[in-house]
């Protein structure tokens, strides 16, 4: 009798218990998609040129946050009716983040054909490390924020 990788069986047992067969469900869910994301800054300046210069976003609201007044919250737009948005913190220090539970693993982003192809120019222009799944046509490419963050870029 074969035995069951624990991790394939957990995965099992997820699906079984929330997923409706292989399908997606059909109709409305119970939010209408992401507002905005918010990631913490150590560097605004470098935040907004590298959201700005290398992912081709643009930068539509800086204002006070209202949870730390000496914090600027600001929100870029990627796309899609959806932000992005960076807190600096600049009384908290600047200690990067522990990858762990809670924590953000990476940010997915998608991108048509065309922007995905541009992507690539802007990255070898600007000289930006990146690694790629698949091609320069379609596929997954990941680099890294200038405070380390992983953004992924993908095309499918």
């Amino acid at each position: 009798m074969d035995q069951v990788n624990p991790y394939e069986a957990k995965r099992r047992a997820l699906q079984e218990k929330f997923m409706d067969g292989d399908a997606p469900r059909e109709g409305a869910v119970g939010t209408g998609g992401v507002h905005h994301l918010v990631l913490i800054s150590s560097d605004l300046d470098a935040t907004v040129g590298f959201y700005t210069d290398v992912l081709d976003m643009r930068l539509v609201k800086v204002v006070v946050n209202r949870d730390d007044p000496n914090s600027t919250h600001i929100f870029l737009d990627m796309g899609g009716g959806n932000m992005m948005a960076f807190f600096d913190f600049p009384q908290h220090g600047d200690a990067p983040a522990v990858r762990g539970i809670g924590a953000m693993h990476h940010v997915a982003l998608k991108a048509s054909p065309e922007q995905y192809k541009a992507l690539f120019v802007r990255l070898k222009e600007q000289g930006i490390d990146y690694s790629l799944e698949g091609s320069e046509q379609a596929g997954s490419v990941y680099m890294r924020d200038p405070d380390n963050a992983m953004i992924e870029v993908t095309c499918r």
